[in-house]
């Protein structure tokens, strides 16, 4: 009745024409608290009164972070008389201690261009809250939300495909995260990975958002399809988490007078009010097994490539002038580690030249399924050959267990000009032709006799032979064979040191790692600089930097964040500018150019190669 009552008001005065006086444009910013560690965050809210339709101007200030945290509106009524207000909430984050300004913030509005008063405040480097800051005045601690306990709030599940896999196999993995419905919730991180043995592939920034019913509570939940790699043999624990913020709304005070605004109809209406809780979301941990792939039965031709690979091979031109090249196009797809998949081979190189191959990997469909097409030269040395030999491709089978080797068909082709090849009656064989080549070198030694009349004959008889008895350490062969053995031994002497030294040496186990897995990420970044793909790119980066300071630093890659670089590198690294862009393009979708990323690829790679 008192929400039919307000309303019935507000249509008097629209259809009696009753004037609305719309108050004077009014715009304020605060910060809340004024101090705050560098671990923590601090809320800025701007304010603007007497317009619904605001566009704020944030400005870059050296060493802060802002993130949009919501806008809500306001109405009000009194004396008869409408005003509303616009209240835009912004997280402030800062990368290192000290004094900071934020300057004032212009915002436009239809009326003009209204401008804030600037805002000191300062960061300090302890994470303990100062004793007059109130739980309210300042953002509370994370809290971390395991399984069981988080059943009434937020809850994450990882399930991989199977729980023992290969070295360097691809199995897929889904990742779900569920909140529980009515909670509000915002992302501050992707799903990360807690444990050792394994990578995880690169996750999208977009997951797929359904709802489920679960113990008998409904959950909205947001799903990731990514995939595990074991990179180290042996029996591992994995468990991921997710950093968020839940938005509880906050319930309106009634206070003890009868007005009709202490109805909960116009409580709803009218307040909007959040408070954030900060959570981190850890999955049950998972017990995952890597096996060594098997020695028994490896191709020669293996290059590592693990799962299931089918090969198609086309060659253009197929008539050609001689000493032209054939495109050879090899096409392996599938699903598997196509980070390992190199070039097949023919099955014969003998009468041809090749190039090195070019290659290019295409996703097709979920985790590990693609295709990667290479593109080779060849060159026929010869005018006699007609077909272009097999292409061979050998790679592991887990759900065999077993090498499987899969090859193409002869490709035939022909060279404009060539005698094609016949035998037929008056065609000299092979041991004719070795007859015709002995009467023309016998003819050419007659010819050229009348020049060497003066040169005293050839003695077809030999003298008197005198045996000599030759040591066995100055024979040529007994020479050969000691120091064939001498050098066959330095080799099992080197490798045994070598080993000896790698496994009472954990610091140049710890720069092998580093090798291995700057590796594999300098081809991903390769590979996203050269499909454009920024964000891709940058996050890539990111990932590098933390594995390798993670190596370095004897510390979790994951923890590693920006105000650890710039505590514990020098303020020109690269390295800080690198991982700052990074962070800035996970938040706010920043893009880089090609020049950008390229001239980041240089450095990343000069720095990190650096620390190894």
């Amino acid at each position: 009745t008192k929400g039919l009552l307000i309303l019935c008001i507000l249509l008097l005065q629209g259809t009696m024409g009753i004037p609305s006086v719309q108050a004077a444009v009014e715009i304020s910013a605060s910060l809340n608290p004024t101090t705050f560690a560098i671990d923590r965050a601090a809320s800025l809210t701007i304010t603007v009164r007497g317009s619904r339709s605001v566009s704020p101007q944030i400005p870059d200030v050296d060493g802060l972070q802002f993130h949009a945290r919501g806008q809500s509106t306001q109405f009000e009524m009194i004396n008869g008389d409408f005003s509303s207000s616009v209240t835009l909430t912004y997280l402030v984050q800062a990368y290192r201690a000290g004094q900071f300004t934020i300057p004032a913030i212009r915002v436009k509005i239809k009326d003009g261009v209204f401008a804030t008063e600037p805002i000191h405040f300062q960061v300090t480097r302890s994470a303990t809250a100062s004793a007059a800051q109130t739980s309210s005045q300042s953002p509370s601690a994370s809290t971390r939300l395991r399984s069981g306990e988080s059943d009434k709030v937020a809850f994450m599940r990882v399930q991989p495909t199977k729980k023992k896999s290969y070295s360097g196999e691809i199995v897929p993995v889904q990742i779900k995260v569920y909140f529980r419905d009515g909670i509000k919730a915002n992302l501050n991180s992707l799903p990360l990975l807690n444990g050792e043995g394994f990578v995880l592939q690169q996750l999208g920034r977009e997951p797929v958002q359904t709802t489920e019913v679960f113990n008998n509570s409904r959950y909205s939940v947001l799903t990731w399809d990514s995939a595990l790699s074991g990179i180290k043999e042996g029996e591992h624990t994995l468990s991921m988490e997710l950093e968020a913020t839940l938005l509880i709304r906050e319930q309106r005070r009634n206070s003890r007078s009868r007005s009709m605004f202490n109805d909960p109809f116009f409580g709803s209406f009218f307040n909007s009010g959040y408070s954030e809780k900060q959570v981190t979301v850890a999955s049950p941990e998972l017990e995952m097994t890597v096996l060594p792939v098997p020695d028994a039965g490896r191709p020669a031709g293996f290059s590592g490539a693990i799962g299931d690979f089918s090969l198609q091979v086309t060659a253009v031109p197929v008539e050609l002038e001689p000493g032209d090249p054939i495109t050879l196009t090899m096409t392996v797809s599938g699903q598997g580690n196509f980070d390992r998949v190199q070039a097949p081979k023919l099955a014969s190189e003998q009468g041809w030249k090749s190039y090195t191959p070019s290659s290019e990997f295409l996703k097709d469909g979920g985790p590990g399924w693609g295709k990667k097409v290479f593109e080779q030269a060849l060159v026929a040395k010869g005018k006699n050959l007609t077909e272009i030999p097999a292409v061979l491709f050998s790679f592991f089978d887990p759900r065999s267990g077993a090498y499987k080797t899969v090859s193409s068909d002869p490709i035939p082709f022909a060279i404009k000009g060539a005698a094609v090849p016949e035998i037929r009656k008056g065609i000299p064989q092979q041991g004719e032709l070795e007859v015709a080549e002995e009467t023309v070198a016998s003819e050419s030694l007659m010819a050229a006799e009348p020049l060497i009349k003066n040169l005293a004959p050839l003695h077809l008889q030999s003298g008197n032979l005198e045996e000599k008895m030759v040591p066995l350490f100055a024979r040529s062969w007994f020479q050969l064979f000691v120091l064939l053995f001498l050098l066959g031994l330095s080799v099992i002497l080197f490798r045994k040191f070598r080993a000896a030294r790698y496994a009472n040496n954990p610091r140049l186990q710890r720069d092998q790692a580093m090798k291995h897995l700057l590796t594999l990420r300098e081809k991903e970044i390769e590979v996203a600089c050269s499909s454009s793909d920024s964000r891709r790119f940058l996050a890539l980066c990111r990932t590098a930097v933390q594995e390798q300071l993670g190596l370095l630093w004897q510390t979790e890659a994951s923890a590693i964040t920006l105000a650890d670089l710039r505590q514990r590198l020098s303020e020109e690294s690269p390295l800080i500018t690198i991982f700052s862009a990074a962070e800035e393009s996970a938040y706010s979708g920043q893009e880089l150019s090609n020049e950008q990323m390229q001239e980041f690829t240089k450095s990343l790679k000069q720095e990190l190669e650096g620390l190894v």
